[in-house]
């Protein structure tokens, strides 16, 4: 079995991979706790695995108290992925490839493993990223934009009378807190939208992949077609673990 982990800047999700199906999974927050609270209080009770593989945009200190803890708990070293100039059939289109997001790397794998087609993949997470990848695994390049909760805390932080308040994401907010949660909802919406249809016309048609944590509240406000992959990354550590498309599940 292979423990499988995504390290995001807010949570992390895992899942155990035996092979053929996810035998156990798990999300949590962990910005409260030290990496290795976290992992004690996630995986303390899990069967051994055999090998760890992980994908973190989270600190170096995370990281290391993750690796830690699994080489205590299990003597076994953690695997990170890191991005490369080429790797599992795509090639980087970063002139410094290791700076590309190891998350944006994994989640390209992906998309090529399962689609072999020219795609746009856009991952909705604290930020939101947008990646265009050519039909014979080329990336075409990508962009970053600042995710829901990003641009609400810099109303908090910069406006003085927008109190931090939870809302609801409405188009036509009868308040000041639904007025900042819509906005930032159909901000990124638009975004999203408007993005993909450039790289569309620059780049040509291709599918659009849908993936994070803030996908399926987006979703349903996008006005062009997209395949949502809630999976995508694991998808993509499966692959780079060697498992071919064939064996990933539907």
């Amino acid at each position: 079995m292979i423990l499988l982990a995504d390290v995001g800047n807010s949570r992390i999700k895992w899942r155990v991979w035996d092979g053929a199906e996810y035998r156990q999974r798990g999300q949590a927050a962990h910005g409260e706790e030290s990496g290795a609270e976290w992992a004690d209080r996630q995986w303390r009770d899990l069967p051994q695995p055999q090998r760890v593989l992980m994908v973190s945009v989270a600190g170096s200190a995370t990281r290391a108290a993750l690796a830690d803890w699994i080489k205590q708990a299990w003597s076994l070293e953690a695997q990170f992925v890191t991005s490369a100039a080429a790797a599992c059939g795509i090639r980087n289109a970063y002139a410094e490839p290791e700076r590309l997001g190891a998350d944006r790397w994994v989640a390209m794998i992906a998309a090529h493993a399962l689609t072999g087609e020219c795609c746009y993949v856009v991952d909705c997470g604290t930020a939101v990223t947008i990646d265009a990848l050519a039909a014979d695994g080329q990336h075409l390049g990508g962009v970053i934009v600042p995710g829901m909760r990003l641009m609400r805390e810099a109303l908090y932080r910069e406006t003085r009378q927008i109190p931090p308040e939870t809302g609801e994401p409405q188009l036509l907010g009868h308040s000041t807190r639904d007025g900042v949660w819509g906005g930032a909802v159909y901000a990124v919406a638009s975004a999203i939208d408007g993005i993909t249809e450039r790289m569309i016309a620059q780049c040509g048609p291709g599918l659009r992949l849908l993936t994070g944590g803030d996908a399926e509240v987006v979703l349903p406000l996008l006005r062009g077609p997209y395949q949502w992959e809630p999976e995508l990354i694991f998808t993509g550590l499966q692959v780079i673990a060697g498992f071919p498309p064939s064996n990933l599940p539907v």
